[in-house]
């Protein structure tokens, strides 16, 4: 009986109305404040803290947009103002439902701000920035959407799981609850889509690959531009037929792909090769590929004509001679052209220069064996 009346004393001063009035107005208050516990410091401070920095932080957390900070400073002060209110109300009536609306409504704006921050990060490194009216904006690209909808995501998972705890609903996570089989059907589905989503983020971060990039994959005789990286593929323009081909991102990462890049000084470099029999000579077949190369330039501008072309015998093969004829480009989106170009004129200047493209014969038979051969 007498440890029931205790608890119930215990109970009965367990406010801060309770302690003011047992030891005074300043006494009560520091007797009460410093018996609390050390989330409640860290909840108060958290709370103080952005509603008198709140401007410096949206500023901070905020790139040059077309949308305004005032309009989110209100915002977070109003929200803010209205959760710290909560809170001072549940600390000191030492009501657990509030305190829970309160922590519930922190978690919130925390995970505001943190979304604000990983939009800002994202927004500067793989947005996009013009000038408007000589002030220079950041606007949304398709990179920087995917990659703030994934910072998102996992915000909200973290979230969720900090929201579930204060409200003691951990059970929510077991298999048999509806969370539960929403994370059971994410598990057994994730050798569909998990890989290429993972790859999708590298190559993004990376920043090898991206839009209007020149890329050929050898393995799987794609040559195109890139015209935009999803979250489970990667889209391309055929340059040689002008027609999109999607892929996994996966490839991008499992196979060797080249690209072609014109930031370069030197420009870029690609051959063509040619199979010449072993019966044309060394300055004949270099004679020919030389006027090849000035006749291609001629048929196509994209073909450097200031960079002159590279003549290289790159194989004494079984059958002929394998030369390579290495050119210079204007432009990397010619890529297609160029090659075409050159192959024409190396079809209409072999008669002039007495050079057979055609598959050289180097299986021949003795003279007189044909007669011996069997006939119908």
């Amino acid at each position: 009986m007498n440890e029931t009346n205790s608890i119930t004393s215990t109970n009965a001063v367990d406010n801060v109305f309770d302690h003011i009035k047992d030891s005074g107005i300043v006494s009560g208050l520091l007797d009460y404040f410093t018996t609390l516990d050390s989330v409640h410091y860290i909840t108060f401070f958290i709370n103080l803290l952005i509603f008198i920095f709140g401007r410096q932080i949206i500023n901070n957390l905020s790139v040059q947009t077309v949308g305004a900070n005032q309009s989110r400073l209100r915002l977070l002060r109003l929200i803010n103002t209205i959760l710290f209110l909560t809170y001072l109300v549940a600390v000191a009536f030492q009501l657990q439902l509030a305190s829970n609306f309160s922590h519930t409504g922190l978690l919130m704006l925390l995970s505001y701000l943190g979304s604000q921050f990983a939009h800002s990060l994202i927004l500067k490194k793989y947005g996009r920035q013009r000038e408007v009216e000589g002030t220079s904006l950041f606007i949304e690209s398709h990179t920087s959407h995917s990659l703030h909808l994934l910072a998102l995501l996992l915000l909200g998972v973290v979230a969720g799981l900090i929201f579930l705890n204060i409200w003691n609903l951990e059970n929510w996570l077991q298999t048999t609850s509806f969370l539960g089989a929403i994370a059971v059907l994410v598990f057994t589905t994730k050798d569909y889509w998990l890989k290429d989503f993972i790859s999708g983020i590298m190559v993004i971060s990376n920043g090898n690959i991206e839009r209007g990039d020149v890329v050929r994959i050898p393995s799987e005789n794609i040559l195109a531009i890139v015209l935009e990286t999803r979250g489970m593929l990667t889209i391309l323009r055929d340059l040689i037929r002008h027609h999109n081909i999607t892929i996994p991102n996966s490839l991008l990462l499992n196979v060797q792909v080249e690209i072609l890049d014109t930031e370069s000084r030197k420009g870029v470099y690609d051959y063509v090769e040619f199979n010449i029999g072993y019966e044309t000579p060394s300055e004949t077949a270099q004679g020919y590929l030389a006027e090849v190369w000035k006749k291609a330039c001629k048929i196509t501008s994209t073909i450097n004509s200031d960079r002159e072309g590279t003549i290289k015998l790159v194989n004494n093969g079984d059958h002929a001679v394998t030369w390579r004829l290495i050119y210079n480009l204007k432009a990397v989106h010619g890529i297609s052209e160029a090659r075409n170009s050159i192959n024409l004129a190396a079809f209409e200047l072999q008669q002039e220069h007495n050079v057979q493209l055609a598959t050289p014969l180097t299986h021949t038979f003795p003279a007189g064996s044909h007669d011996s051969l069997p006939t119908s």
